[in-house]
């Protein structure tokens, strides 16, 4: 009799997604916009502001949680709100004068710089690379064995059962890395802005992907009762994940192997499907199926994680994976951990386990765990994070087996790459949002000791359009890239009339100014 396991096939519909709205960035509360600021908005086009970008060194943008906040030389405190990306806070009606900027976020160091607004209608950039915190013989002490209390039950969700199995427990399962690891006591996880950045990031890979071809090693080991493992039946497939929606706005993934759904291709008659699926249990769709515990931060082989663990509440339907046995399906009930990257907001890896039995096919113990890597798309730049490796423990009807995947030769597709066109790295990007032509004009300037001044470049934006000015040796501006320190950006348009975007790997500022009567480029 064949077994396929299956993963969140049918999803809920997309129209749901329109009832939230736009994501917002994580911040505490204290950068939560201010509600007078909300209520005059034609305010903001009279005042100068600051915009603080976050960047991790890989020159991706930071998705993580992290505290952004901006004081004058003298004065209160500045209140920002969330920018256009979950990476930016943005400091509107704030006076000419000299800025300290301070950000800091869990596992980051805490950076400090100063800005400087010299007009009154200034728009001012200001990108801050978030370097992660060296492990260090002294951080080490500020750790403490994780202890896993018994969570209150709460009115809406149940309580969490016991944790999953720990390392010694999962012995069976070669290479298997859950654990309990060291918690940082002085770290205080903030579980709902953990959860949303991650669950953002899930929509997005949902949204944006319409597929992504790899090629697939599957290794699969029968054990005797001894222990020991047989084989491998080894088996080779171009693997094709394909996600689709149907007429009613739900979204669906189909895979092929070499060209064909035929479960036969696998080892023992055993088909695991839907591997790329099960970190859809962090999508705001499948979330509440779940009871999360953000256990702390914890350091893995000199990176930190939040370690967050999971469970599938028992008055929620299982929707995200199932056995299909002789025509009928059998929902399961997980539970596990998964370790995120704190910056990026992705899961690195995942584990899961039966939260019980499924007596009906005697399926007895089933373990997993999945290793993501961030990938690429050539044309836009955009990363998404998929299985590197994926690797099954099971035991049914007294037989056990052990199967891993191992993914690679990535290529993505996604749904409209003109629609997701992305500032270059290395480059200033100008959209003029008005009907008539902008004249402009890019003065970027170098680090000190170079013997090069300031570069100056002159153009015209036309009516709606845009354009980009690469930076780099013999490109536009003929500059390394790390040897910039700060550009300036004036535009004979009023202001609002351009919006500005830079993509640099290094703290630098950005400074837009529309031009007044006697001061046009």
């Amino acid at each position: 009799m064949d077994l396929v396991m299956r993963r969140a096939y049918l999803l809920v519909p997309f129209a749901a997604y329109l009832l939230i709205g736009p994501a917002r960035s994580s911040r505490t509360a204290a950068q939560e916009p201010a509600a007078s600021a909300l209520a005059e908005p034609t305010k903001k086009a009279e005042t100068g502001s600051l915009k603080v970008c976050l960047r991790l060194e890989d020159e991706t943008a930071f998705s993580g949680v992290a505290d952004v906040r901006v004081i004058p030389d003298e004065g209160y405190e500045v209140v920002g709100e969330p920018g256009d990306t979950p990476s930016d806070v943005v400091f509107y009606g704030i006076a000419t004068g000299k800025y300290h900027v301070e950000v800091s976020a869990p596992g980051f160091l805490t950076v400090r710089l100063s800005a400087i607004l010299e007009t009154s209608n200034q728009q001012k950039t200001v990108f801050v690379v978030m370097k992660p915190r060296p492990a260090t013989k002294a951080s080490a002490l500020l750790v403490k064995p994780l202890e896993l209390p018994t969570i209150p039950e709460a009115k809406t969700s149940p309580k969490l059962e016991a944790p999953p199995k720990t390392e010694t427990e999962m012995g069976k399962m070669p290479g298997a890395k859950e654990k309990v690891l060291p918690v940082d006591e002085h770290v205080a996880c903030p579980t709902e802005q953990v959860l949303k950045a991650t669950g953002e990031n899930v929509r997005e890979f949902v949204n944006s992907m319409e597929k992504f071809t790899a090629t697939e090693l599957v290794e699969h080991y029968a054990i005797d009762k001894s222990g020991e493992r047989k084989g491998p039946d080894k088996r080779k497939f171009e693997y094709v994940v394909v996600v689709g929606r149907d007429r009613t706005g739900a979204f669906w993934l189909e895979e092929y192997r070499n060209g064909s759904t035929d479960h036969e291709q696998f080892p023992a008659h055993l088909a695991t499907l839907g591997l790329p699926a099960i970190v859809l249990l962090f999508h705001p769709d499948f979330a509440a199926d779940f009871n999360f515990q953000c256990e702390g931060l914890v350091r893995d082989e000199g990176r930190e994680y939040w370690q967050v663990r999971f469970e599938q509440r028992k008055d929620r339907p299982p929707r995200i994976e199932s056995y299909r046995v002789g025509g009928m399906s059998f929902p399961v009930y997980l539970r596990g951990r998964a370790w995120i990257d704190p910056g990026k907001a992705q899961v690195v890896w995942l584990e899961s386990e039966l939260a019980e039995p499924i007596p009906q096919i005697e399926l007895t113990e089933q373990h997993q765990k999945i290793e993501y890597t961030g990938v690429k798309f050539a044309s836009t730049g955009q990363e998404i994070w998929l299985p590197q490796t994926a690797e099954v423990y099971a035991e049914r009807r007294g037989k056990k087996y052990y199967r891993k995947h191992s993914f690679g030769d990535f290529r993505l597709f996604n749904v409209d790459t003109a629609q997701n066109l992305k500032t270059p790295n290395g480059s200033y990007s100008i959209s003029n949002l008005t009907d008539g032509d902008v004249t402009c004009e890019l003065i970027v300037t170098p680090v000190e000791g170079l013997a090069v001044g300031p570069i100056t470049l002159r153009f015209v934006v036309p009516a709606r359009g845009s354009v980009v000015k690469t930076v780099g040796p013999r490109k536009d501006v003929n500059l390394a890239v790390e040897a910039v320190r700060s550009a300036k950006f004036v535009h004979s348009g009023g202001t609002g009339a351009v919006k500005v975007d830079a993509d640099l790997p290094r703290e630098t500022t950005l400074d837009v100014i529309p031009a007044g009567p006697q001061d046009k480029p």
